[in-house]
């Protein structure tokens, strides 16, 4: 069984390969369906606008990424604690609503 040292460390390992390799597959995407459409051909691209567009592509992946985790962060921070207390008082009143009727004779 992999210790929980080792999994941190294959997670952490997937998210960079992701940040990395992710504007890398969006740029391939692109560059494919514009030859596809016939907009573009690959001897019109240099390969200095090629890491042009992959550190564009770089930049917007992760400054999505980052409005995601924020906007994450702040929903669990807000919002999950006001929805955790309204399951807990529903709980109790459902408790006591129990415990106070009667059982049914049948």
């Amino acid at each position: 069984m992999a210790s929980s040292d080792s999994r941190d460390r294959l997670g952490r390992l997937a998210i960079g390969l992701l940040v990395l390799l992710g504007p890398v597959l969006i740029l391939v995407i692109t560059l494919e369906v514009l030859i596809l459409f016939g907009d573009l051909t690959l001897r019109e691209i240099s390969l200095v606008e090629f890491l042009e567009l992959y550190i564009i592509d770089l930049v917007l992946f992760v400054g999505l990424a980052y409005g995601i985790y924020r906007l994450t962060l702040w929903l669990v921070e807000r919002r999950l604690p006001e929805s955790v207390d309204a399951l807990e008082d529903r709980d109790i009143e459902t408790a006591t609503d129990e415990e106070s009727e009667p059982p049914e004779d049948t």
